[in-house]
């Protein structure tokens, strides 16, 4: 994968996993970048490739195989649908339970792809979790490997939302939700509708969120499982930790 990711546009370069399914690291990211250093010079004209691929199929525009692509998505989302009780309506849950008076205090959603590849994915995960369809932020929907609306195209970033959050005041939003351009990280924003004030989650305060909501959908209501495990970085853990030792002594 040739990305820069979440960082700045000059930074563009591999990304490189080792075997065991983790990022590289000593001694392997030397010998690494010995072997790029002893091969400089291209081993594919890529251009060219590309070229020859328009010639053979002139609506396409990229290296890979949109059709292995589609068949990929389809196969992770016919997934999701078997894992039970996951996709539940929620939203049309919601929904039958109000007044059609008070049907604006359900949330909406801005959404941005930050100049990257997840808008069409985040389309579908809509759709497949039947919720209604989001704002996308305009300026940042479309891949750019520019970025020329951020310094730093990584949603955790201060600043990084600023963008988002301006479309969504212009919009009345309540929610952001960002990925970055490789769309493998997730950030949320949420406006106070009194105060009128944006709170940013940190990654590790959306963990406890998603760690509370899985507990009050599965944990609590199973007769089989009392306990679960979840893989999560060393800081969230001592939030689920403490927050599953709370959770199970009031079952």
């Amino acid at each position: 994968m040739v990305t820069a990711s979440h960082n700045p546009k000059t930074d563009n370069g591999y990304k490189v996993y080792w075997s065991d399914g983790v990022q590289i690291r000593p001694p392997n990211d030397n010998h690494i970048a010995n072997c790029i250093l002893e091969n400089l010079v291209p081993w594919i004209d890529y251009g060219a490739k590309l070229r020859s691929l328009n010639e053979r199929k002139p609506d396409s525009d990229q290296l890979s195989d949109r059709e292995d692509t589609e068949r990929l998505s389809k196969l992770y989302f016919q997934s999701l649908s078997n894992i039970g009780g996951l996709v539940t309506n929620q939203y049309e849950q919601a929904r039958k339970k109000l007044s059609i008076d008070d049907l604006d205090v359900l949330p909406k959603f801005a959404y941005t792809a930050m100049h990257g590849v997840g808008h069409p994915f985040a389309i579908k995960c809509f759709q497949h979790f039947h919720l209604p369809p989001f704002y996308s932020t305009p300026s940042q929907q479309n891949p750019d490997p520019q970025f020329p609306t951020v310094i730093f195209p990584n949603p955790e970033e201060k600043g990084a939302l600023n963008e988002s959050m301006e479309y969504a005041e212009t919009m009345g939003l309540d929610l952001v939700l960002a990925n970055d351009p490789d769309a493998d990280r997730l950030a949320v924003a949420e406006k106070d509708r009194i105060s009128g004030t944006w709170t940013v989650f940190t990654g590790d305060q959306t963990a406890v969120l998603l760690g509370h909501w899985m507990w009050e959908q599965f944990g609590k209501h199973s007769s089989r499982v009392r306990f679960g495990v979840l893989y999560i970085k060393f800081y969230t853990s001592n939030f689920i930790h403490h927050g599953c030792e709370t959770m199970s002594r009031a079952v």
